[in-house]
């Protein structure tokens, strides 16, 4: 283990925890707790990586006087430019990210009301169906969309700290960043769970008719609830982008997706906790594979390959100990059951 970087390890490890957490907690509420079959949440991951991305990559060179016809961001030229003038303005480059970061979360949100509401009138499978094959769509479209750099996809995205002269104090300043907005995407998510939307949600899981016959707008609420999902993935997908400087259509394939069910189901479906341990499992044996298997000179087998027969295998053993995953999901905690509670004590006396 010669020339392991302990700390760098846990910057990467952290930083694309953060990221995969807010994806697994916009997916245990959307599955976990709404009864959703989201089978294409990289969809909405990628269309916010591909906003920040040619917004950008973009603006930089157009704010800066270079015609975009001439040297696109996609050309070499436009890459070498974009490396020379994307650190020479940090206000330009965290406006930016601010801007990337709520234009994707509506665009993506919008997208998500789009594709489920009318599917979701017909049956929770056609969602499924629907959504992955649109992953799909997505990346096919991508990879022969020649402002978006087709398969070569954009590179030298200029991030928001890369003005930073220090490499290990941009990376933990990014970090933070990552580590604010999976806070902010907890405290949403934890919200809805326990308010009486989230409690809607779990009627609608557990027996949508009954839930119809008691006059709940149904396909409305699940796609409001997928509006908000779709639009928080479309923010991780914005951290991704800036974190790896790069995006491609090959980056967002069916297997992210299900990377993130994963994480939902060793961590417990409903449990916004268990979201969080799945994340922290499955990108700590990415990162930790990542890292090692070149030190022990493995090659052989391939580090993605590994990944997948480490968690699978730790799937299968949380399944046979608990099948509700690590943290079992819990009865919801409201102010309305606490007041009937003392009631029913002060009746007993």
């Amino acid at each position: 283990m010669i020339g392991f970087d302990i700390v760098g390890f846990m910057i990467s490890w952290l930083t694309l925890f953060g990221i995969y957490a807010i994806l697994s907690l916009t997916l245990n509420l959307e599955s976990g707790t709404a009864g959703i079959t989201n089978f294409g949440k990289v969809v909405f991951y990628g269309v916010g990586a591909y906003i920040s991305a040619t917004l950008t990559t973009y603006l930089v060179l157009m704010l800066n006087g270079v015609n975009v016809g001439e040297k696109p961001p996609y050309s070499v030229d436009g890459i070498i430019l974009l490396g020379e003038l994307g650190n020479k303005n940090p206000l330009l480059n965290i406006g930016l990210l601010v801007f990337s970061l709520v234009l994707a979360f509506i665009i993506a949100g919008v997208l998500g009301y789009l594709l489920t509401y009318p599917i979701l009138r017909v049956g929770p499978a056609f969602v499924g169906f629907t959504l992955l094959s649109s992953g799909e769509l997505l990346r096919i479209f991508l990879q022969h969309y020649e402002p978006v750099g087709a398969s070569k996809g954009l590179m030298a995205i200029p991030t928001p700290f890369g003005w930073v002269a220090e490499s290990r104090v941009r990376e933990a300043a990014y970090l933070c960043l990552v580590l604010g907005l999976l806070a902010l995407t907890y405290v949403v998510t934890y919200k809805l769970v326990n308010s009486p939307l989230g409690r809607t949600l779990r009627a609608l899981r557990d027996d949508e008719i009954a839930a119809l016959c008691l006059g709940k707008h149904v396909p409305r609420i699940k796609a409001t609830v997928l509006f908000i999902g779709s639009g928080f993935a479309g923010v991780a997908g914005v951290l991704l982008a800036y974190y790896l400087t790069s995006v491609n259509p090959n980056m967002f394939v069916p297997a992210v997706t299900f990377n993130v069910w994963a994480m939902i189901i060793l961590g417990g479906f409903g449990n916004l906790k268990g979201s969080l341990v799945g994340a922290a499992i499955v990108t700590f044996v990415d990162r930790a594979l990542t890292f090692i298997t070149p030190q022990l000179g493995i090659t052989v087998i391939s580090p993605d390959y590994l990944r997948w027969v480490i968690v699978g295998l730790l799937i299968v053993v949380v399944l046979i100990v608990n099948p509700k995953g690590l943290f079992p999901e819990k009865p919801i905690k409201t102010p309305a059951i606490d007041v009937v509670l003392e009631e029913l004590r002060g009746g007993s006396k």
